[in-house]
């Protein structure tokens, strides 16, 4: 048997897809190069141009960079347990410029003794200004203060002058005094009712002059609260603090410190403290050149010069602002 072997010629298809095949080996090749040098070439154009750019900016003079710094704000240390100073305007705008333990419970003194006015001047049908009142053993026998405002038993004074030696001297026998009045109970009674109406949260009274008491009560209160006592006292009451509006209200109990005030600030009145536990308390009232007018309260400083030490920071603080 013959076998004969044919030589058949590829489909035409896969021939043409043979050189199509490499047609597009080449035609990538040539994209690439072109492709690739295109882009070495913007790489490098690129380049040039950051490079120009950043040398611009580094050139460019120093007056054209403006650098905006906030203001400088003046921080404050206190050594007082607590203490505040808050600013109001004419129009009622309040701001709170410096806080220490504002809420802090803690013994107040005789900045008690900013209440007993005022429960005095709100009830005018018992505390007539004129009023003659006799000094009784008991008020006479209240601790004594420097200086002045001690009471002998017998000794007549009016209610005016009894609230000038209280509010100006811290005078306990006056306080005393024109608690009896009413009758202690009750006069304390009416203390810790305006706090309620004024919304002191964290005040109580037991007396009124701020004394600690025997079986070791004391009056407290807060910062806070006592920021709300006077802002309440210059509505309403404000010849309190006027009363105490001469030099001197700011000395210590020895007379010898004073804290300074600033060109421009004026003294509105302020009432201090102290006793062993309170130690050094003080509150200020003072308008500013600027219009506005600065309560600072301070309690717990340790002891009686030192308050004032520390109220010169409150004012000078407050000068900033």
């Amino acid at each position: 048997m013959i076998r004969s072997y044919i030589s058949l010629p590829l489909p035409p298809k896969k021939r043409a897809k043979k050189r199509n095949s490499v047609a597009r080996r080449w035609f990538g090749f040539a994209v690439a190069l072109v492709f690739g040098g295109g882009v070495c070439w913007a790489i490098d154009c690129g380049q040039v141009k950051l490079e120009n750019y950043l040398y611009a900016q580094i050139s460019a003079p120093i007056r054209e960079i403006v650098i905006v710094s906030p203001p400088f704000r003046p921080t404050m240390e206190l050594e007082a347990k607590a203490a505040l100073c808050s600013r109001a305007s004419a129009a009622g705008r309040e701001k709170m410029i410096f806080e220490k333990n504002a809420d802090e419970i803690l013994p107040i003194a005789s900045l008690t003794k900013l209440m007993t006015a005022r429960v005095v001047l709100e009830n005018p049908e018992i505390y007539n200004p004129s009023g003659i009142v006799f000094i009784s053993a008991a008020a006479a026998g209240q601790p004594d203060v420097p200086v002045s405002g001690n009471l002998f038993f017998g000794e007549i004074r009016t209610v005016r002058e009894l609230l000038d030696l209280m509010l100006f001297y811290s005078s306990n026998d006056a306080a005393w005094a024109l608690a009896e009045l009413m009758g202690e109970n009750e006069f304390v009674d009416a203390m810790n009712r305006a706090a309620g109406e004024i919304g002191l949260s964290d005040t109580e009274f037991f007396n009124a002059t701020g004394l600690d008491l025997d079986d070791g009560r004391f009056n407290y209160s807060t910062a806070r609260d006592l920021l709300a006592l006077s802002k309440n006292i210059l509505e309403f009451h404000p010849e309190i603090f006027a009363t105490t509006k001469t030099p001197g209200f700011y000395r210590t109990q020895n007379g010898i410190f004073d804290f300074a005030l600033w060109e421009g600030q004026t003294l509105v009145g302020g009432k201090t403290g102290y006793t062993e536990k309170a130690g050094g308390c003080m509150i200020a009232v003072f308008d500013g050149a600027n219009g506005w007018r600065y309560i600072g309260v301070l309690l717990g400083s340790a002891n009686a010069e030192s308050r004032v030490a520390e109220m010169q920071k409150i004012v000078n603080f407050s000068n900033n602002y």
